[in-house]
């Protein structure tokens, strides 16, 4: 969707990782901090803009608004909108309430299949930064329960959650690498087991770090 004016694409990518919303004060503090006399008009703007462009893209008629305020809250109608971010949300809330273990590893899967890389990967708005990070680390936690779900009856399966996390979501995150070497070892792959604490040295190597006490103490477990 390519929207006409920057206010209205910035507004559009708040809302979409807020599916209650947010109040206008707050939408003016995130999108256009120290601009708060023109900060209104700059919402009013967006507003419009956002509701122009989808009217065009949908031929719906001029009466459909496609950001709604209920209250003092600005936000994307679920009847219009089915982001991936809300259904991410969703399944991280099943996870956790789930009662049994099946709907609990299905939940948690689904968080995975939804995360497809770092949330508004293509904006670089300060505001950005917290609901990004907090996503990966949504994304780690929920692949962590997978993986202690998983380990016991199908360690393989395990192994493809770690691969996936390391590659997809965290690649210096030394804790999924040592769960990595820990079932490689257990397992008898030694081969693998090397390349792997190989490719963890040259993963930190590229943020000036090496492998922990803990993971060098792995490696001698299992090659030493």
């Amino acid at each position: 969707m390519s929207f006409g004016r920057a206010e209205g694409r910035a507004l559009f990518a708040l809302l979409a990782t807020i599916k209650d919303g947010a109040s206008s004060e707050s939408v003016v503090e995130r999108l256009w901090p120290g601009d708060e006399e023109r900060g209104a008009r700059r919402l009013d703007t967006a507003v419009r803009d956002i509701n122009a462009t989808m009217r065009q893209a949908t031929g719906l008629a001029a009466h459909v608004k496609f950001v709604v305020k209920t209250g003092q809250r600005r936000r994307l109608p679920a009847a219009y909108f089915d982001v991936d971010w809300w259904q991410f949300e969703e399944a991280c809330v099943q996870a956790n309430s789930a009662s049994g273990e099946h709907a609990r590893r299905e939940a948690l899967r689904r968080m995975l299949d939804l995360y497809q890389g770092p949330l508004l990967a293509d904006r670089d708005d300060a505001w950005c930064l917290s609901p990004r990070q907090a996503a990966a680390t949504q994304a780690v936690r929920g692949a962590l329960r997978l993986v202690d779900l998983e380990r016991p009856e199908n360690p393989d399966r395990a192994l493809d959650v770690l691969t996936l996390v390391v590659d997809r979501i965290d690649p210096y995150n030394e804790v999924l690498w040592r769960q990595i070497l820990m079932i490689q070892g257990d397992l008898g792959r030694l081969s693998a087991f090397e390349v792997t604490f190989q490719q963890l040295t040259e993963r930190l190597a590229e943020i000036d770090a090496r492998p922990s006490a803990q993971a060098r103490q792995i490696y001698q477990r299992f090659i030493g």
